[in-house]
């Protein structure tokens, strides 16, 4: 992997940047290509009669059949917005929206979620009367498979994981979770850490609907995908309407579409969608996702070594070197403080977050108040892992 395709570290020649679990840097064909974008074919798209627009929506459309590409999908069942959070939130309130989640239904969760995954639903199952059970977790980040049968009940009718913990690194077995789902039940992925990382393959997992967030692979902010299977798209109910997502109107009613564009409303961030085109451009450029979890297993058997040398001096959440992403989370037995960590790294320039991570229920469950994350990607080199290391060495000491 090139660290020179990335400007970042051309400006910035000292900085070891370990917080790409939170967003990633951009190389510079992703902002050249979005820069060569906006000054030579940008232009409102859909409903076109010039030529600007005519080649911005043939862009906007690239973007998504090359998505589609990596997915193993159809371009006609990838939607659009702002990230994976707005994400669950749309379809949170599309499935109540539509009557397929009542009162006395149920949605099932696990204890170590992110909160994208569970806020929305308690918001809505105040107002709505659904409830919300959640799926225990073994000390090895296993789903504990028992409680899952009990809880799994005929009235659960949603059932919404992370692929990888933004915590531990974990990666789930969700294809696994699927077989164990009766064929009623809405299953939801959130692949905002194991798209970036991996391949992913929707027709041999087969979920109703998966949501990522593109910033955190390589693209822009303020863009997020959603995948949701044709049949869904025309059964659900949007949860906002207006311009692309409307047939006609009139003054006391109106129509939608039947198709995708009913969950597009508004104009969309055309800007950003080329960021995610150019981004998976980039990753084709480099012998695609399998080249980049290559790089990635190398850092995770490094980062386990020394991790291992500490022993008691520092806790690693999961340490476990099978199934997980290059995200670890540790804290320091003993160091309240975490604030303080957190600046000496700042100090010797570099990125990690500490924290709780937006999964304070993992937290609670561990009886741990925070964690320190240190998360590396495909920029990111043995020479980067020493600095770290060698700075969280000097702590403990």
């Amino acid at each position: 992997m090139k660290k020179q395709d990335f400007p970042i570290f051309q400006n910035n020649p000292t900085l070891v940047f370990l917080d790409s679990a939170a967003s990633t840097q951009k190389p510079q064909y992703v902002i050249d290509g979005v820069n060569d974008f906006v000054s030579n074919d940008y232009a409102n798209i859909h409903r076109w009669a010039y030529q600007l627009s005519e080649r911005s929506e043939e862009l906007y459309d690239k973007s998504k059949q090359l998505l589609a590409e990596f997915l193993n999908s159809k371009a006609s069942e990838i939607i659009y917005n702002y990230n994976a959070t707005h994400w669950m939130n749309v379809i949170a309130q599309s499935l109540v929206n539509s009557w397929f989640l009542k009162k006395w239904d149920k949605i099932l969760l696990w204890i170590r979620e992110h909160h994208a995954n569970i806020v929305p639903r308690q918001i809505l199952s105040k107002i709505f009367g659904f409830q919300i059970d959640f799926v225990g977790v073994s000390k090895w980040c296993e789903i504990d498979r028992d409680d899952f049968s009990k809880k799994y009940d005929k009235s659960v009718k949603v059932v919404s994981i992370w692929h990888v913990s933004n915590v531990t690194g974990k990666i789930y077995d969700v294809k696994k979770i699927k077989s164990l789902l009766r064929a009623d039940t809405f299953f939801i992925i959130d692949w905002s850490q194991s798209f970036p990382n991996m391949k992913i393959d929707v027709q041999d997992i087969w979920c109703d609907c998966f949501v990522f967030t593109a910033h955190k692979v390589m693209a822009y902010t303020w863009i997020g995908a959603m995948y949701l299977k044709r049949d869904w798209i025309k059964k659900l109910t949007p949860m906002m309407s207006g311009w692309w997502a409307i047939r006609d109107v009139d003054l006391f009613w109106h129509t939608v579409p039947n198709d995708y564009s009913k969950f597009e409303a508004g104009t969309p961030n055309i800007i950003w969608a080329i960021s995610l085109l150019k981004s998976l451009e980039y990753i084709k450029s480099i012998w695609w996702m399998e080249k980049i979890r290559e790089h990635e297993q190398k850092l995770v058997e490094y980062s386990l070594e020394r991790f291992t040398k500490l022993k008691e001096k520092v806790k690693l959440i999961w340490p476990k070197t099978n199934d997980r992403t290059a995200v670890f989370s540790f804290f320091i037995p003993g160091n309240e403080n975490f604030n303080h960590i957190w600046e000496i790294f700042a100090k010797h320039n570099i990125a990690i977050r500490c924290g709780g991570h937006c999964a304070y229920p993992m937290h609670k469950d561990l009886k741990i108040p925070w964690t320190c994350r240190m998360s590396a990607y495909l920029y990111n080199d043995i020479s980067d892992l020493e600095k770290f290391f060698e700075v969280l060495e000097s702590i403990v000491k």
